[in-house]
């Protein structure tokens, strides 16, 4: 690795517990015994695993690897903490600085990805326990340490390279016992915010993407342990998971406490104690629970040492090895599997009935009016939007350039699902073929992903304006612009492409009555017949990406906007920057909340009617509120709009004085 780097500063002080000099040798002591007894159990586990056989299963594959990462990680911090503690002079040079960032990070980043691919080991192991030895075989399991280590590895290298390549050339007192991110970025002489931004979007992405990942797998498995008939089995299953939960919270819980709170302006002796819990603690708590909460180790180890006590036959501390273990699992789903070889697959489903309001009866004539005006309102008011756009040369900037492309697709969103939905109000078949069922439900998620990628780059729009007035016009170019989004656009409509393919995928060989009044994801999934869990996954990770990541962005975007709001000096100015925001936040509350309260919630068994009157927040109310919101809140649309209104009256009077 090579930095670009005019830098003075050769060598950094690393304070670290300088502030508590009369207990450095107590310290020492503790972590030198913390440090021997973290590489001791971890020796034992990975010893373990390799002498019983029982334990050579991906679980404990998984394991292994996790506890080779932890004695790495261990290793490159506290060997040198414990020779500061007792050094007159603590010292780290600029590239040892590096070094120890980079592979502590890259450690680090690994570690949270083997956590999320240890959760889709117990996912696949409880709700498809048939195939667990398939799916989970020796080419899948390496393929996923493969790719944490990748993942952790690239993360890594771009974080310490913007490090980095900043200045060093004041202070060279680091207010910490070693080189993490927050401590090394306060003594460089200039800051680059787009660097901070994206050193914090990684942070975010290395934290929270294998978080909701976990998450995910976690609502399948609650959901198929739910499912077991007895308590004794539910117990069985949730032991599986409780020493890989309990890793979990405190490796998360911790990071997330250190690297996602608000930057703080300075560095303190208690945040270097804070930091003791991940760097120390956390690799010593992982091995001590996994011996203690697992009962298949615990036997293992007493095997392994000579010491194996046969318990009593039918006890529960008895596990010869994983498919015992799961043995009610199987017993579940050999149920499940002749239930689903026992569904009629020689019909094949050519349309669907689309029932929707069906059980209102009477009121669909009433439902037909009221839709009606609310569609010809959007339309109306989106075509008022983008001619207003269009005809005011005020209006030709890239915040209402993107407010025009946002209309055009709430327009072209409505037109997918309403004229279907008035016409099957009205109509005593409401069926609609497979084929152009897929093709509303494509253009559907395309829209409605592109929407949401629109908005986050709305919100970035803001950030440039208020955080870099002077250079708004050179950032947000016409090229910018059209570039954020086409982006936006084949993201969305590539993201709807996957996720239409994955549903289309499925067999559907009856019934074919679907619960909704369009095409929708869950309505659709519910009435293939065969089983859905790994793509209902692949389609939950996507709406999350779809939701949470733009959700994320604009909430950064944001944070920058009230930081630099709060230090104009007048309450008119700020005032002022707050109004030319207030449009895009009312927008993001309305469209996200719909989205999330549909999209991010646990699965229902079954759709109903208060379901479908739930989406029609995000399909008839979301597009009419946004063109509302935008005229009503924002003055210069208002200016705008009275003025081209006034033009017209005016043109029009001219025009009857003449031919009068």
């Amino acid at each position: 690795m090579a930095w670009a780097n005019d830098t003075v500063v050769r060598e950094f002080v690393l304070l670290g517990f300088s502030s508590l000099a009369g207990l450095q040798r107590l310290l020492f002591l503790v972590f030198l015994l913390l440090y021997l007894f973290t590489l001791f159990t971890n020796a034992i586990i990975l010893s373990t695993i390799a002498l019983d056989r029982a334990l050579h299963t991906p679980m404990y594959f998984f394991l292994s690897v996790l506890s080779c990462s932890e004695t790495c990680y261990t290793f490159v911090i506290v060997p040198k903490m414990l020779v500061d503690l007792l050094a007159q002079r603590k010292t780290i040079s600029f590239l040892g600085c590096a070094i120890q960032m980079f592979t502590f990070l890259f450690l680090g980043c690994s570690h949270s990805f083997l956590l999320a691919a240890m959760g889709y080991d117990r996912y696949v192991a409880i709700c498809d326990p048939l195939r667990y030895t398939v799916l989970m075989g020796p080419g899948a399991c390496a393929g996923l340490v493969a790719a944490a280590c990748v993942c952790g590895f690239t993360v890594a290298q771009v974080i310490t390279s913007l490090v980095f390549r900043l200045p060093f050339r004041s202070s060279n007192e680091l207010h910490h016992f070693f080189c993490d991110i927050s401590p090394v970025l306060k003594l460089a002489s200039q800051h680059s915010r787009l660097s901070q931004v994206v050193i914090f979007m990684l942070c975010a992405t290395v934290l929270i993407v294998p978080l909701l990942l976990i998450l995910v797998s976690y609502i399948r498995i609650i959901s198929a342990i739910l499912q077991f008939p007895s308590t004794l089995g539910r117990y069985k299953a949730f032991s599986t998971c409780a020493s890989h939960l309990i890793v979990v919270i405190v490796h998360y819980g911790c990071a997330s406490f250190i690297y996602l709170r608000p930057k703080s302006n300075y560095s303190s002796s208690p945040d270097a104690l804070i930091s003791v819990s991940y760097t120390i603690l956390t690799p010593l708590f992982n091995p001590v629970i996994y011996s203690l909460r697992n009962k298949d180790f615990k036997s293992a180890l007493r095997r392994v040492v000579g010491r194996t006590i046969p318990p009593p036959p039918g006890s529960l501390s008895y596990r010869g090895s994983q498919p015992s273990q799961f043995s009610l699992f199987l017993v579940q789903a050999q149920k499940h599997a002749v239930q689903m070889r026992g569904t009629n697959r020689s019909a094949v489903v050519t349309q669907f009935i689309l029932v929707g309001f069906s059980s209102l009866g009477e009121l669909q004539l009433l439902l037909f009016v009221i839709f009606l005006l609310l569609y010809l309102t959007i339309l109306g008011a989106n075509a008022t939007i983008m001619a207003v756009i269009r005809v005011s040369p005020t209006l030709h900037t890239p915040m209402y350039g993107f407010l025009f492309i946002l209309s055009f697709s709430e327009s072209c969103y409505t037109f997918v699902i309403i004229p279907q939905l008035l016409a099957h109000l009205l109509s005593a078949t409401k069926t609609i073929s497979f084929v152009a069922c897929a093709t509303q439900l494509f253009f559907f998620l395309g829209f409605a992903c592109t929407n949401c990628f629109l908005i986050a780059v709305m919100g970035y729009d803001r950030y440039v304006a208020i955080c870099h007035p002077l250079r708004y016009t050179l950032i947000m170019d016409k090229r910018l612009g059209l570039g954020l989004v086409s982006v936006s656009g084949a993201t969305g409509f590539f993201i709807a492409l996957v996720a239409t393919n994955l549903i289309c995928d499925m067999p559907f060989c009856g019934p074919n009555r679907v619960n909704h009044y369009f095409c929708d994801m869950a309505p659709v999934i519910k009435l293939a017949c065969t089983d859905t869990h790994v793509k209902e996954l692949a389609l939950f990770s996507l709406s999350i990406l779809v939701i949470l990541v733009p959700f994320l962005l604009i909430f950064i975007s944001y944070g920058f906007i009230v930081n630099t709001i709060l230090k104009i000096p007048s309450a008119e100015g700020k005032r002022k920057a707050f109004a030319t925001c207030v449009s895009h936040l009312t927008v993001v509350f309305v469209h996200y909340g719909c989205a999330s309260i549909v999209y991010l919630r646990p699965k229902s068994k079954s759709a109903s009617d208060k379901d479908q009157l739930v989406a029609v927040t995000y399909t008839v109310v979301t597009p009419l509120l946004n063109p509302l919101v935008y005229s009503l809140r924002n003055q210069e649309v208002k200016t705008a709009l009275k003025r081209v209104m006034g033009v017209s009256n005016a043109t029009k009077m001219s025009r009857s004085k003449h031919l009068s």
